[in-house]
């Protein structure tokens, strides 16, 4: 099975026109998945439906095939709004070929309400990953990135919950850490019987370190989509991850960089070699502090996420001279407390 990548940008959430484009220019007849994954324009507040108007266009488009879309919302600073189309093709794969990058799909059934941002939730999402690594063919020491999408319950739903449900139920960070330690749980870096309601959101050193989780209120299940380097898997892609220490760890990116081949330029930089596609889940520590020093990233009026894409994007823009990445804030139990994770899709060789 072969993975084909491609990335397209969007004029506003509501423009599909590039995806249609590269749909066309593949063969129909061989595709066997489809996924999404979208970075668009928009506020993120309570009455944003900029990520509603990006499903409907991308799911108008691609009309009657099932396809398996994450969509996440925020641009600030110097992200253009994109979309990168993953399509797996039928091809003989051969074992003894090298790693490639392969595709696997999942969902879980809606999320009940009692279980929104606790265990429950989280074994959900551990057994659609389950799911996921055999769509893909994929052990767990072989998968590169899982990105999931995780719900919220809207807020008009929580004055009938009582008070610590409700604040577990319409919380997006802590729709964010049950999506990633139930992921961790699949891949068997958490250990599931630490996943409690008491330790979700509040014991730091329970982490996942290949997830990506992304939380919203236009959905009431989980979506997900893996990623792995399986050998015979075909093609000419794979995927590669680094830590990140902190928001601003420009080392980690070029290390990573580097790891993957990508040529350096003149001054030491990547701008000439950019990668097929590139990642970044960032955080920063409660309280704001960074270094050592404070800041202001929990004491303003913006909301913090609107800190960190800006500050994530500027960096990357300046080492890899582009404004085409796919930046998401909030790390909760995606990494240290602080930290994150940065992803590229490379060419082999």
């Amino acid at each position: 099975m072969t993975v084909l990548l491609r990335t397209y940008d969007m004029e506003g959430p509501g423009d599909a026109r590039g995806l249609a484009k590269a749909l066309a220019e593949l063969p129909p007849g061989r595709i066997r998945r489809i996924a999404v994954l979208g970075k668009t324009e928009g506020t993120a507040t309570l009455n944003d439906f900029s990520r509603d108007l990006a499903l409907a266009a991308t799911q108008a488009v691609l009309g009657d095939r099932a396809a398996t879309l994450i969509f996440s919302t925020g641009c600030e600073g110097v992200i253009t709004p994109h979309g990168t189309l993953m399509v797996e093709m039928e091809t003989p794969r051969d074992p003894a070929g090298p790693a490639r990058l392969a595709l696997g799909v999942a969902a879980t059934a809606p999320i009940p309400v009692e279980d929104y941002g606790g265990r429950g939730h989280a074994l959900a999402v551990a057994a659609a990953v389950t799911r996921a690594m055999e769509d893909a063919g994929a052990t767990p020491d072989q998968v590169a990135l899982v990105l999931v999408k995780s719900p919220v319950l809207p807020r008009r739903y929580l004055a009938t919950l009582p008070p610590e449900r409700a604040a577990r139920a319409g919380s997006t960070p802590t729709s964010r850490a049950v999506a990633a330690l139930g992921a961790g749980i699949a891949l068997g870096e958490v250990a599931e019987d630490r996943v409690t309601d008491a330790t979700i959101l509040r014991d730091g050193s329970l982490h996942s370190r290949r997830v990506m989780a992304f939380s919203g209120t236009e959905l009431s299940h989980c979506e997900v989509i893996l990623l792995a380097n399986v050998p015979g898997a075909g093609g000419d892609l794979v995927m590669a991850t680094e830590p990140l220490s902190d928001i601003i760890d420009a080392p980690a990116l070029m290390r990573l960089a580097r790891r993957v081949g990508l040529a350096r330029d003149a001054d030491g930089l990547f701008t000439t070699s950019a990668p097929e596609a590139l990642l970044l889940k960032v955080g920063v520590r409660p309280g704001g502090a960074l270094r050592g020093r404070r800041t202001t990233v929990f004491e303003s009026e913006l909301d913090p996420d609107k800190h960190m894409r800006p500050v994530a994007s500027g960096m990357v823009g300046a080492i890899f001279g582009t404004t085409r990445v796919f930046i998401s804030g909030g790390s909760e139990q995606q990494a240290p407390v602080g930290g994150g994770l940065a992803a590229m899709v490379v060419r082999a060789g």
